[in-house]
């Protein structure tokens, strides 16, 4: 039983911030489910030995050194789609989209750019057995990172990762942003030109329309190098 807590305390985050599995699209029930299940499954391989806590203060010490060892495993999961929703939230600000939200794949609503490419980049990573992987390297971590050993963690590796994937994110939506400052000065130029004109009402469905195509044209060349970026920000599969 104790065996099974802590495979639980470490597979929490785990799991509740896996792309695909731990979306807030997904019932909470069916999450807490899988979580059961694939705790139950590592526990009877016996690649997790038996938790020497024989006073409650040691188990809830050693509870709570897994939770946060989760917590790190499970934001550099979230972290691989989280880049795909930067990206696609600077893209929307910068074709004149940002306006339109799309479904809440999170706990708040975010553009239509941002969901497009979340959920391509979580179809891309399931199709890819990922959390096949994910198992795997939870089993193998237990080797690496033993029951309650939070400084085997290496945390400068999360904080790395973090700030990684915030300029990959930024880079992804660069060509969008360069198109738009090249609008602004087109759009001055023809301001100073001729005053009488709005210029802003006829320009604006030009940069939706051009955003929308160099969107379309780019959007999975920008998936794919995501897809290598994010295994790699990832880390530990």
């Amino acid at each position: 039983m104790v065996m099974f807590m802590t495979v639980i305390a470490r597979l929490s985050f785990v799991v509740f911030m896996m792309p695909g599995i731990g979306d807030q699209v997904i019932s909470a029930r069916v999450r807490l489910f899988v979580l059961l299940g694939l705790a139950a499954a590592i526990a009877s391989t016996g690649v997790v030995p038996m938790p020497s806590a024989d006073r409650l203060g040691d188990l809830v010490q050693l509870l709570a050194s897994e939770v946060i060892i989760g917590l790190g495993l499970g934001a550099l999961l979230r972290l691989s789609v989280w880049m795909l929703t930067i990206a696609g939230t600077v893209i929307a600000q910068s074709i004149g989209l940002a306006q339109f939200l799309g479904v809440a794949l999170e706990h708040e609503a975010q553009t239509v750019t941002s969901n497009m490419l979340s959920l391509a980049g979580t179809t891309i990573l399931l199709t890819a057995n990922y959390h096949v992987a994910v198992v795997d390297g939870l089993m193998r971590l237990y080797t690496e990172i033993p029951l309650g050993q939070v400084a085997q963690v290496s945390w400068a590796l999360i904080y790395g990762s973090f700030f990684s994937a915030m300029s990959f994110a930024l880079m992804l939506a660069w060509p969008f942003v360069a198109a738009n400052l090249l609008y602004n000065i087109c759009l001055g130029f023809i301001n100073k030109a001729l005053p009488s004109l709005m210029v802003a009402f006829v320009g604006a469905p030009f940069m939706v329309g051009a955003g929308v195509m160099l969107l379309a044209i780019s959007i999975s060349g920008m998936l794919i190098i995501w897809k290598d970026r994010a295994l790699q920000v990832i880390g530990w599969l």
